[in-house]
């Protein structure tokens, strides 16, 4: 889809499909590289296509903090996941969102005219799949979330599927990862990635439903909602140094029994799960993308002793911490 994205004051931005050495390693492979860069920092995207879909890789590192423009006359729906980093979004339309690290909802726009912003001194990465409504009627019937957003977006209103946006589970990222490290090409790649993608809709959409209901049967506990947000948020930008539960309960003023239990129907998973998963994607970012020794990322993710972080990091990734860095290479 031609999506042009402009700066401030209208000014477009240049893209070329050539990647400096040092962005190399994050390449994903068979996919169409996209690269921009200026004062305000660079992006760089990649891009799997398929017949009726494409997927979309995308890191904005930024100098400065900007509004980036995003324009199409094309009506458009798209999943999309915050991968690292939380970021606002305006879509026409819609008021003002906040997708925050971890999150992901279906988008639909009649026409895009959306807005992101983008702060200074950080790095954003994002996984956007944009379809065919085509995919999205294959669940029809049995998702009641799914009919009523089909025939809001027939009548050309923008929104979102679902108001609440649901939590990336490890199974949603094992997927991802799947279809990033996609091993075939031509029409064995395609039949891979719809494999992929008919798999991961059907996952997105049951949670998200699932979310949903959670939502309906919590609406005269709604603060405890924001409270449950507000621990994935602590912990998130604590990794290293999360604190105990009982620590963390008594910071958001949530006792530590409802935490546990909210946490656990909000997310899908335990809070000491979600740790490690955010541990184990930080750790892995930093030995792809930084020059750091094994020793020092297993510190900044908050492991006091190497071996532990060893035996974790290969229980998720299949590899040792050490020749995924030598690779440089997900594996």
């Amino acid at each position: 889809m031609d999506i042009q994205l402009m700066l401030r004051d209208n000014e477009p931005v240049s893209f070329s499909k050539t990647v400096p050495g040092p962005l190399a390693r994050l390449q994903v492979p068979g996919a169409m590289p996209q690269y921009a860069s200026g004062e305000w920092g660079n992006f760089l995207f990649y891009e799997q296509t398929g017949p009726d879909f494409s997927i979309w890789y995308k890191t904005y590192q930024m100098k400065q903090s900007i509004c980036l423009h995003a324009v199409t006359e094309a009506p458009m729906y798209s999943l999309c996941f915050a991968i690292n980093r939380s970021f606002r979004f305006q879509q026409e339309g819609m008021s003002k969102t906040r997708l925050a690290e971890g999150e992901f909802n279906i988008l639909y726009g009649a026409s895009l005219h959306h807005q992101l912003w983008l702060e200074k001194g950080k790095k954003y990465t994002v996984c956007e799949i944009q379809f065919a409504p085509a995919w999205l009627h294959r669940l029809g019937g049995s998702y009641s979330l799914v009919d009523e957003f089909l025939f809001k977006t027939s009548l050309g209103f923008s929104g979102q599927l679902n108001p609440v946006h649901a939590a990336i589970t490890p199974d949603i990222l094992t997927i991802l990862q799947h279809m990033r490290n996609c091993p075939f090409t031509g029409d064995a790649k395609n039949t891979w990635l719809q494999s992929l993608l008919s798999r991961l809709l059907l996952l997105t959409v049951t949670k998200m439903s699932m979310s949903s209901q959670t939502a309906a049967g919590w609406k005269l506990q709604a603060h405890e909602l924001a409270k449950v947000r507000e621990a994935r948020e602590y912990l998130s930008q604590r990794i290293d140094q999360p604190g105990t539960v009982m620590e963390l309960s008594h910071t958001i003023g949530l006792n530590d029994f409802k935490l546990k239990r909210r946490f656990k129907q909000m997310y899908g998973v335990t809070i000491f799960e979600f740790l490690l998963e955010a541990r184990m994607e930080k750790a892995k970012g930093l030995l792809l993308e930084t020059n750091m020794t094994v020793h020092a990322v297993a510190i900044s993710v908050g492991y006091k002793n190497i071996s532990s972080f060893t035996v974790a990091f290969k229980k998720k990734y299949g590899v040792l911490p050490s020749t995924m860095q030598r690779s440089g290479t997900d594996q």
